[in-house]
């Protein structure tokens, strides 16, 4: 006899119980996490309903045994003897290789990855919720003892704080899945795990690690086709104003309960019109999708057009940034994520166009950060190899790993260890003063 989740099953009840857990998963990761219905399971587990129920309560209960599976086969991927268990920047370097051979290898779309599965589940229940949480910090204890080990073996510095290390390693792993999903591109991994080792290399020992590896750039950038000959209705001052009604009440709602858990007659409900009204305005609940996308971008962007942060030009403007977002922690980031990364993630599954518009937003925010960096770099405040398009990534990454973490953790702490790695490294590029005042002087020179 055997026990699982306070239930004893004989040897056959836990074969049967594990054919089902089979079919689930096989079925996820062949059709997405959409199409999986108990009714799917059961047929090809070839198993009763009765059956299906006595084993798994309903198909939340089974969702959670497939993450469970899930964390399983992330937590092996980094005790493959290839990383060596992961006690050198070298085998953090190659841990970098791996992750983008197996992104290759499964594809830019349709493979539920924990974090594609983490980003449509989040919100389901509280139960679901844990789950995750007890997956992260699964992840987390096992690269905190890789940091730990490194600690004490004299490869990282003695100030070296293994679980926030683990943290950044976690969360720029996991934005840099949302990214790559949303631009189906290999890109947006390549600069973040970048990113994560580069990071990791600042704690180095030995100064001769400390120095930042380039990326290696992936095939040019996929040019999006354009908008599927869709064009935007005009409407009367008194439509527009009804229709960002709509808009506005489902970006509420969506963030509060997730995109799925929302339906239209939700959104009628909350934003006080009817059913026809509804229909005017928006042609079915992709349209709808897509408008509050378009919503949430300007939001972000708005945000990040405030006074107090500049045009991202210097490091104090990067800091306020920064700082504002952690003022948001409680009211935004606990309560339910960043509000177009929770929406991006949820999205994965969704078409081409979908995609391409959390690509485009992400595409404004990052060219934000890039604007200002360049400017840095222009004017000698930042080094010759800084990349203003891969601190950009940085930035962003940090934030939306950060946000997922502390929503699912219900805790600070992971969002407060990514913004501030994320500045640490954009500070790590910043010139010398006498450096700087160097190039100055010889620039001075040079035009007299």
């Amino acid at each position: 006899m055997a026990t699982e989740e306070g239930r004893t099953f004989t040897p056959k009840g836990r074969a049967t119980r594990e054919r089902i857990l089979q079919a689930a998963a096989s079925i996820v990761l062949d059709e997405g996490l959409s199409d999986l219905s108990l009714d799917k399971v059961r047929q090809r587990a070839s198993v009763s309903g009765s059956q299906l129920s006595h084993y798994y309560s309903d198909k939340q209960a089974l969702l959670r045994a497939v993450l469970e599976r899930q964390i399983e086969v992330v937590l092996e991927f980094h005790r493959q003897p290839q990383l060596r268990g992961l006690n050198t920047f070298d085998d953090f370097e190659r841990w970098l290789v791996l992750n983008l051979r197996y992104l290759r290898k499964i594809g830019y779309r349709g493979t539920p990855t924990y974090h594609a599965l983490a980003g449509r589940l989040i919100k389901s229940d509280d139960a679901t919720r844990q789950t995750l949480e007890a997956g992260y910090a699964r992840w987390v204890e096992l690269l905190e003892e890789s940091f730990g080990r490194m600690k004490d073996r004299g490869v990282l510095v003695t100030a070296a704080q293994p679980r926030e290390l683990a943290y950044v390693v976690v969360g720029g792993h996991q934005a840099a899945g949302t990214l790559t999903y949303a631009y189906r591109e290999e890109w947006p991994l390549a600069e973040t795990l970048r990113f994560v080792v580069n990071y990791l290399r600042l704690f180095a020992a030995d100064p001769t690690e400390r120095m930042a590896r380039r990326t290696r750039r992936p095939r040019g950038r996929r040019v999006r086709a354009a908008v599927d000959g869709e064009t935007t209705p005009t409407f009367t001052r008194k439509g527009l104003a009804t229709r960002a009604r709509i808009v506005n009440g489902a970006a509420h709602l969506m963030f509060e309960r997730g995109v799925h858990a929302t339906s239209l007659d939700d959104v009628r409900r909350v934003a006080g019109v009817s059913g026809s009204q509804l229909t005017h305005y928006f042609g079915d609940k992709r349209d709808l999708i897509r408008q509050v996308i378009a919503a949430r971008a300007k939001d972000v962007v708005d945000l990040h057009a405030q006074p107090v942060m500049g045009q991202f030009d210097s490091y104090q403007a990067l800091r306020s940034w920064a700082d504002a977002c952690i003022a948001d922690i409680d009211s935004v980031y606990l309560h339910g994520g960043c509000i177009y990364g929770s929406l991006t993630a949820e999205l994965l599954e969704a078409d081409s166009a979908v995609l391409d518009d959390l690509a485009e937003g992400y595409d404004r925010w990052l060219e934000l950060f890039q604007n200002g960096l360049k400017q840095m770099r222009r004017r000698g405040e930042l080094t010759d190899g800084a990349d203003p398009r891969h601190l950009a990534v940085a930035l962003v990454a940090a934030h939306q790993g950060g946000t997922m973490l502390t929503f699912i953790s219900g805790t600070a702490e992971p969002f407060l260890i990514m913004m501030e790695a994320a500045l640490r490294y954009v500070n790590s590029f910043r010139m010398a003063p006498t450096t700087r005042a160097t190039r100055v002087r010889s620039r001075s020179k040079n035009r007299t």
